[in-house]
């Protein structure tokens, strides 16, 4: 486990004659670059095929489709196609391909290790037993039946690339995807996969055998009366079942279908799920299902010639139109919501039926996006497969409900509102705002119609004195109205970081309006946000203008969290005139300021001109420290902290990234800089401690731990040293921090939100899927020095993905 990840290689020899998808013998869990079928040139990525395995598999899925993970072992692993969101979520732990040839059959998993559901427990908010954060594991039952030896998994979301080692005479390998396509909505949309089955026979004799899939089906809900389930049998170019299960008037409310292409003499029959016998027999029979079953499994026999390679292609299309606020199908008493890609997409053959006659232009147009940036020259390669498995976050938690009563009247139809959850295992909520602040920045530049309905939820659920919503649903809420639906869109609710919810909504406005250069969005938003910064910039009035790099006054939030900002591990406190915030709220100003020019509103420019003279003096009065600034100065109470905060230039980033001037004079940020790297960088091998005592030696503080830090926090820090001229230091510190969550502890898709607080451990402290880590599409336009405009204009990186990406750019 602590073998550290190996710096990307030389390119490797192509996949052999057998035609592999990727070469054999790569070493495992470290970058490596080398040739994959249909790419065009050599890539990055990193092959899994033991310890540290990943924690949770690659998921398949687009936007608001849910997703289904598969397991480095082979399995099925979780899975909210069917609704269920959060805890409990829906584990499947089976196998689901098998193969039958040389009188054996081999189910293709190479161990008979079931995750168990290991939630990731806050535990201020919600409690589950017996919960800790390392991955357990029982064994499922399967005998009668080989199994691989080893399988060599890479996933490069949204497809993931699968070697099966196994000692039958045919050879077996799995390219499965999911049509994602950055600057495709629709298509991105798709609710569901295509699994390329590639069989090869490398010897000098015909091989004859048959191929099982087997797909466990959806749980029943609970019903008052008999549960209805349809069977049929499709045939042409879909060859196997479909499912539909009970339903609410005429509109289904779980279906799917499993099919093979092209292939007329496929079989179908019940699921194999974990029964060995059933999978030990596929050459002659499958399982008869029952009346009520729902599950599917399919045979395509094969005979291949001598060095052939056949293709055999199954699609998996799914449709589960409403979810349950509560986050499980069979929540109660909550409200429930209509998937947006039921308008686009209104049964599984709807969806079928494209992946089916589109799986070549799909499969070329992902390959080709992801070819940019595997080719940019700007984009090392561990970054480039970092940025791509980065997305794969928007799939594990998106939703994206159709207006509708339970939404509000106020919602646009072809808006719709789309948030992000969170942490669905751990700290289930739609749209934390700060979260958005660290994670929305992809959907502006590769999905703006998503970015845009969120950000017209904001304004929706604005309240009258001009603060924002902390969240528009979710487990943290306060008011009593809004304390249920972790996956709702309708409940929302004030929160409990007053400080900076305004200065995120401000932030997130700006990345919008910049990067699209949509001036109809900012005249329609102006008014929305000036009252939000006016709120935000009066909540310590008897500090007069310079409150602006202040906290509010104490007993301003109704819960006496007037110290807590998104940081929400301050030494206890932080009080007065404060660092961190201070110059987040600079910033806020600073792109108010911007705004107000586009608007020729002269007024408004004069207001944020005295606040940004007035902030600009205390942070030279009250806070600079000489080295670095203080993490806060509060006068009325003659109480000051000198420790070094290791993210107290998150302002700076800010400025830095949204082209506006600097949040600190340039020559206080560079040796502020200087400070955190001498002491808040030494102090950790993976990133950068969140406080060091001002002689360099750890803080023992309270919180999150002496040595953690969070991951997004740390992409903040590399950028403002690649923007202050250090761009190859803050591109190892950065590297560093990716490898030891990729290779080190086999986090990739199932990103953490802080790093534990040992020296040298690197572990997770907490989270799980948490999208914040989405910052990382921050750092393209930081490595060239470039604002975040840059890459979306022409030629550009965002550019260039979504040309490559499109129809008629490959």
């Amino acid at each position: 486990m602590d073998a550290p990840c190996s710096q990307t290689t030389a390119a490797t020899e192509s996949p052999s004659a057998a035609d592999r998808l990727f070469p054999a013998n790569l070493l495992h869990a470290s970058w490596q670059k080398f040739r994959a079928q249909r790419y065009t040139t050599a890539v990055t990525g990193v092959i899994y095929r033991g310890t540290p395995r990943p924690t949770c598999g690659m998921p398949l899925g687009g936007i608001d489709t849910g997703c289904i993970d598969i397991e480095p072992n082979g399995m099925l692993g979780y899975s909210t196609v069917f609704n269920h969101l959060v805890r409990p979520r829906l584990l499947l732990n089976l196998p689901f391909l098998g193969i039958h040839v040389d009188g054996i059959t081999t189910v293709l998993i190479s161990d008979r290790l079931a995750k168990q559901d290991r939630p990731f427990c806050n535990s201020n908010i919600m409690t589950f037993p017996d919960t800790d954060y390392t991955p357990r594991y029982d064994e499922i039952e399967l005998d009668g039946v080989e199994l691989a030896d080893s399988i060599d998994y890479w996933g490069h979301y949204p497809v993931l690339d699968m070697e099966y080692r196994m000692p039958a005479s045919v050879r077996v390998g799995l390219r499965a995807w999911s049509p994602f396509v950055p600057g495709d909505t629709v298509a991105s949309m798709a609710p569901g996969a295509v699994f390329e089955v590639h069989l090869r026979n490398p010897g000098d004799g015909h091989r004859s055998g048959t191929l099982a899939f087997s797909f466990p089906g959806f749980e029943h809900p609970e019903s008052d009366g008999a549960v209805a389930v349809a069977r049929e049998s499709l045939s042409g170019v879909l060859n196997g079942m479909a499912v539909t299960g009970p339903h609410q008037g005429n509109q289904w409310e779980m279906a799917y279908l499993l099919a093979a292409l092209e292939t007329p003499d496929a079989r179908s029959g019940a699921p194999l799920n974990a029964d060995g016998a059933a999978w030990a027999g596929i050459a002659s029979a499958l399982p008869a299902p029952g009346p009520a079953e729902t599950g599917v499994s399919l045979a395509v026999d094969f005979d291949l010639a001598p060095g052939e390679t056949r293709i055999v292609r199954f699609v998996l299309a799914w449709y589960a139109p409403r979810w349950k606020a509560g986050g499980a199908p069979t929540h109660k008493n909550t409200d429930t919501h209509v998937h947006m890609y039921a308008r686009h997409y209104p049964d599984p053959r709807t969806t079928a039926a494209l992946l089916a006659a589109q799986s070549e232009t799909l499969l070329a147009r992902i390959i080709a996006w992801q070819n940019v940036l595997y080719t940019d020259p700007e984009i090392p390669g561990w970054l480039a497969d970092s940025l791509i498995n980065n997305l794969h976050l928007i799939t594990e938690c998106a939703v994206w409900g159709e207006a509708d009563e339970s939404v509000g009247a106020w919602c646009h139809d072809e808006d719709g509102l789309f948030g992000l959850n969170e942490c669905p295992r751990g700290c289930p909520q739609i749209e934390c705002i700060p979260c958005s602040f660290y994670g929305s920045i992809p959907l502006p530049y590769f999905f703006p119609d998503a970015a845009l309905s969120t950000l017209r939820g904001y304004k929706a659920y604005q309240y009258d004195d001009g603060r924002p919503p902390w969240i528009f649903g979710g487990c943290t809420a306060r008011e009593e109205n809004s304390r249920v639906a972790t996956f709702g869109l309708g409940r929302p609710d004030k929160g409990y970081q007053t400080v900076l919810n305004s200065a995120c909504y401000i932030v997130v406005a700006d990345r919008y309006w910049r990067i699209t250069g949509d001036d109809a969005m900012l005249a329609e938003f102006w008014d929305s946000l000036k009252r939000a910064n006016d709120f935000s910039m009066n909540l310590r009035p008897e500090y007069g203008p310079s409150q602006v790099v202040a906290m509010p006054s104490p007993g301003t939030d109704p819960g006496g969290l007037s110290d807590t900002e998104w940081f929400e591990a301050p030494e206890p406190g932080w009080k007065g005139y404060v660092t961190h915030a201070g110059a987040i709220r600079m910033a806020q100003v600073q792109i108010m300021r911007r705004m107000a020019e586009a608007m020729n509103d002269d007024a408004y420019m004069k207001e944020c001109d005295d606040r940004l003279a007035a902030g600009a003096e205390a942070l030279e009065d009250k806070l600079w420290n000489g080295d670095c600034y203080l993490n806060f100065n509060d006068p009325d109470n003659d109480e000051k902290s000198d420790l070094v905060f290791g993210y107290q230039l998150d302002g700076q980033w800010i400025t830095d990234w949204h082209g506006v001037p600097g949040a600190f004079p340039p020559n206080r940020a560079a040796t502020t800089l200087e400070t955190i790297r001498k002491f808040n960088c030494a102090l950790s091998d993976t990133g950068a401690v969140n406080y060091a005592n001002p002689d360099g030696s750890p803080a023992q503080v309270g919180g999150y731990g002496t040595y953690s830090y969070f991951p997004p926090e740390l992409y903040m820090l590399a950028m403002t040293f690649m923007y202050g001229g250090e761009k190859e230091y803050g591109a190892d510190l950065l590297r560093r921090c990716v490898e030891n969550i990729t290779c080190r502890w086999g986090y990739t898709w199932d990103a953490i939100n802080t790093v534990q607080g040992e020296r040298d451990s690197g572990e997770r402290a907490f989270g799980a899927d948490y999208y914040q880590n989405m910052m990382l599409w921050a750092v393209p336009a930081a490595l060239t020095g470039e604002d975040m405009e840059q890459p979306a204009r022409p030629g550009g990186l965002v550019d260039r993905i979504i040309r490559a990406g499109s129809d008629s750019g490959r």
